[in-house]
């Protein structure tokens, strides 16, 4: 009954895809009618004085004119890097779109080509490819990751530059036509995190029609049983003014870890270009079950005393118990307008509203010692979170003597505000690892949504980018003037637990020298504010829910750009410091009395050097440790869950000798990292290979491409380490395989 229901609103969907379609190619064919029956007097006589010509003559092809073979391979989207994994231009908040060459940070915006060619279904499959990144992402209801060693999670993705907008708990990229990975903290440009991202920002460009009608249909099965269909439409109307996109996605089935995953999405994106204006829309609506889910593994205060690393367990354990299950349903719109004051000034506006319902029912595995024997404890959490988001500025440029300068004043707001309630089923209910029996315990908790805490944000910047008249120098000048205003509240009286309500101002400058056109060296001081980490969200700890002061996080940055022309390179070194919150081992009690510094070295490399040979990647050195602990108990230790080393290297070459085929290959290595602050706990360094292979024909006049990918080919048995005390076990061997079809 439900596959019913669910065909039928697909079918529903396509009947209104229908439906627009020959309205919005309406006006063409009115144009082709008038081409047609233009029967101007010139045209008559030249018509009856011409020679009469047989049809099949005026259809024949000159004799010296051969059949050239036409390319399969699809052709690079505009304003990419050859290949067409990597885009030239990218967004910078209140900065605006800028070239990725005149940047003064290291940002690297990932195009809708390289995700269908990677054939990602999340933003977590998106920027693994991004040496700066490591996967936090444990199972089909997480969306972790670390940016230069800072944990950031899918609660802090931008939609179009604007907080708070985008899916909270849904990953997917179906709606979405670049992925902009900013690294390091940038206040100055959106605004604080909601949710304590602080190591860098993911955007989301949303997808608009081109000029070219698209009609496109994907199949994939993979990763263990999945099965997904996804249709893709595109139209802009004859002048080019006006446009609509709409995606449909459903995706069913058993995950490689035996979870069941179904979701149903459907994003919308329509823009109008007028003379002096232009509008952008955007709404989603994602459906999105998990059940049977996943887990980390907790290393417990007992299994710390006697072990110094896990051992190994068989491929694909599950550490998540039958019965346990997330659903989500998400509905997101956003509004975007610019209005051309003059020829130099722009004024802009954004809106946007999330509604976000959530039930999750789940188990904690904690494993107890060295023989094997763990505890699980169960939970039942179910919120509804409700955000709004909104900015308004003003652009422009003027000029004072031979110095052109870019200046911005915007304003923004963000409030989101949370209905939660998270209760304990059952706690220390016995198992062993070796042989995982769970027992499962009935949910005697119903849906119960106290308000739980709300929060705003709210600021005001202002940015100048002075140029000098050759272009060879860029100065960057700015500040914004956050407020923090977070409120908790007692779940069962519902009265104000903990408030905070402050301001904090937050410069940032910044410079680019491009002794010649294609090369650039950049330096930044930056800040980022985080309010989510300022929050003790630890359950079992004595001042669970306190609030403290907005952190301050300072980067120092210094960094080169060189575009090859057929390929691009960037090298980059940084220093970031942040404070911390640590728990006092004696009374329980967490305070931020210490700081984290993260230095290291990226070097980012993409294109194509050579026609038909495309390589994307990097690696990243990282020194991330503790500084200024209580009694200097961790000063020196490395912070958890980051390693020195990540490494990642994609490489596709196109067979000339078989036109259309692609073979792809991708490298992935992290090296050792810890779990803790005491570093009593390491997980392993490993490794990962992956093959695949595309392949573009057409059959009956239809472009189709069909796609390929094993993962972890090797089969690696490996462990990634988590923050706070937890590691999750590395997918087994997995495959995906996908075919798409241009109508």
């Amino acid at each position: 009954m439900k596959e019913r229901i669910l065909y039928s609103r697909i079918a529903l969907a396509l009947a209104s895809l229908a439906i627009v379609s020959p309205f919005v190619a309406q006006p063409a064919m009115a144009a082709a009618q008038d081409e047609i029956y233009d029967f101007g007097s010139s045209d008559i006589y030249a018509e009856k004085s011409a020679e009469p010509v047989e049809p099949a003559e005026a259809e024949q092809a000159p004799a010296s004119v051969e059949p050239v073979a036409e390319s399969t391979e699809e052709p690079a989207p505009e304003k990419a890097y050859p290949g067409g994994q990597v885009a030239t231009e990218v967004q910078l908040g209140v900065l605006g779109d800028h070239p990725t060459l005149d940047v003064p940070f290291n940002i690297t915006g990932y195009t809708d080509k390289m995700m269908e060619d990677n054939q990602v279904s999340t933003v977590d499959d998106v920027i693994v490819h991004d040496p700066s990144v490591s996967d936090q992402t444990l199972s089909g209801v997480s969306s972790a990751w670390n940016i230069r060693g800072f944990k950031a999670q899918q609660q802090d993705v931008q939609l179009n530059g604007l907080y708070g907008i985008a899916p909270r708990f849904y990953g997917g990229v179906e709606g979405v036509d670049r992925v902009d990975v900013l690294k390091g903290p940038s206040a100055i440009l959106a605004g604080i995190a909601p949710n304590g991202s602080l190591g860098g920002t993911i955007n989301y460009i949303t997808k608009r029609a081109g000029s070219e009608p698209l009609n496109r249909v994907k199949i994939s099965y993979g990763n263990g049983g999945v099965f997904t269909q996804q249709v893709d439409f595109g139209r802009r109307t004859d002048d080019g003014k006006a446009g609509l996109r709409v995606n449909v996605l459903n995706r069913n089935g058993d995950t490689s870890f035996d979870e069941h995953m179904r979701t149903d999405s459907i994003t919308v994106g329509a823009d109008y270009k007028g003379d002096r204006y232009r509008l952008g829309f955007d709404y989603g609506y994602v459906y999105n079950k998990v059940s049977d889910q996943q887990y980390q593994v907790t290393i417990g205060s007992g299994a710390l005393k006697t072990m110094s690393s896990m051992f190994k367990v068989p491929r694909g354990t599950k550490f998540g118990a039958d019965g346990g299950y997330r659903s989500i349903h998400e509905q997101y719109g956003m509004l975007h307008g610019e209005y051309d004051l003059s020829k130099d000034w722009t004024g802009y506006f954004s809106y946007g509203l999330r509604n976000t319902k959530m039930e999750y029912f789940y188990n904690n595995f904690s494993l107890s010692g060295l023989s094997g024997a763990a505890t699980m404890k169960y939970s039942y959490n179910n919120q509804i979170n409700k955000a709004d988001s909104a900015e308004a500025g003003v652009r422009g440029k003027f000029f004072t003597g031979d110095l052109k300068h870019e200046l911005t004043v915007a304003a923004n707001r963000i409030h989101y505000t949370r209905y939660m309630n998270n209760r304990t089923v059952a706690s220390g209910l016995k198992t062993n690892i070796w042989n995982i029996v769970f027992q499962t315990p009935e949910n005697p908790y119903s849906w119960s949504a106290p308000k739980n805490d709300e929060n705003t944000f709210t600021g005001v910047a202002l940015t100048d980018s002075i140029t000098t008249p050759n272009d060879k120098w860029q100065f960057v000048l700015g500040g914004r003037e956050q407020r923090v205003k977070v409120d908790t509240y007692n779940t069962t009286t519902g009265a104000v637990k903990t408030h905070y309500d402050e301001s904090v101002f937050t410069p940032a400058f910044a410079l680019v020298y491009k002794p010649q056109k294609n090369v650039s060296l950049y330096a930044n001081y930056m800040q980022g504010l985080d309010a989510g980490d300022s929050l003790v969200t630890d359950t079992d700890a004595a001042n669970y829910g306190e609030a403290f002061a907005p952190f301050k996080t300072k980067q120092y940055e210094v960094g080169v750009k060189y575009d090859f022309g057929k390929w691009a390179s960037t090298l980059s070194a940084f220093d970031i410091k942040s404070p911390t919150l640590l728990e006092n081992s004696a009374t329980k009690i967490y305070s931020p009395n210490g700081e984290v510094r993260h230095r290291g070295l990226e070097w980012n490399v993409f294109g194509e050097p050579r026609k038909g040979t495309r390589l994307m990647g990097g690696l990243m050195f990282l020194d991330a440790t503790y500084r200024n602990t209580e009694g200097g108990l961790y000063d020196g230790n490395r912070v958890a869950a980051t390693s020195r080393w990540n490494a990642v290297m994609g490489l596709e070459q196109g067979i000339a000798s078989v036109p259309g085929l692609t073979l792809t290959t991708n490298l992935t290595y992290n090296s050792s990292s810890y779990i803790n602050e005491a570093n009593s706990f390491r997980v392993s360094p490993w490794a990962t290979w992956d093959l695949g292979a595309r392949y573009k024909f057409k059959s009956g006049g239809v472009p189709l491409t069909l796609r390929g990918d094993v993962y972890n080919v090797t089969n690696r048995n490996y462990w990634r380490a988590l923050q706070n005390n937890g590691i999750f076990l590395g997918k087994s061997r997995t495959f995906m395989l996908s075919l798409t079809a241009d109508f």
